[in-house]
């Protein structure tokens, strides 16, 4: 083809939209991998956090150091409601690291990758929610059993 200032060149036809498409959906489909392997970090890292604090509570009462049971109605009821509070925190970190497999794609190409792409995003995007719940949840539990520990310690 000629164009109008007599250079000659080449007609972009869908094969090089295609391609372009093609490398856009592979680019997002690593990102998604990215996203998901961050998430699993979070949630991983947030889970043995939140353990470690449960323990350290756990290991106080048992040890004596903090008697939740001596302490006067609204302390004691501020330390189990929090202590409660974790369970859902705890549940809901579980749910984001236990792993997620994509189902599989029966058809390859740019079609399948969009699909992978669709489900990897979907599947980051709950592990997300449910971190952000979980560590909700954990904030509950650090303040409430926080506040009644200092509550009955200094009543």
């Amino acid at each position: 083809m000629t164009t109008p200032s007599g250079e000659t060149g080449t007609v972009r036809g869908t094969g090089t939209q295609t391609d372009r498409a093609a490398e856009v959906t592979r680019d997002l489909l690593t990102e998604a991998r990215e996203q998901l392997a961050k998430a699993d970090s979070k949630a991983g890292l947030t889970l043995a956090t939140l353990g470690a604090a449960l323990t350290a509570l756990l290991g106080a009462i048992a040890g004596g150091l903090i008697a939740p049971g001596q302490y006067a109605v609204i302390p004691q009821l501020l330390v189990w409601a929090g202590c409660a509070a974790c369970a859902p925190s705890l549940v809901l970190l579980g749910l984001a690291v236990s792993p997620r497999r994509p189902s599989p794609v029966s058809s390859s190409g740019s079609s399948g990758d969009a699909t992978q792409l669709e489900v990897l995003s979907r599947t980051a995007w709950i592990k997300y929610r449910c971190i952000r719940r979980a560590m909700a949840w954990g904030a509950v539990f650090l303040t409430l059993t926080l506040a009644g520990t200092l509550a009955g310690v200094l009543s």
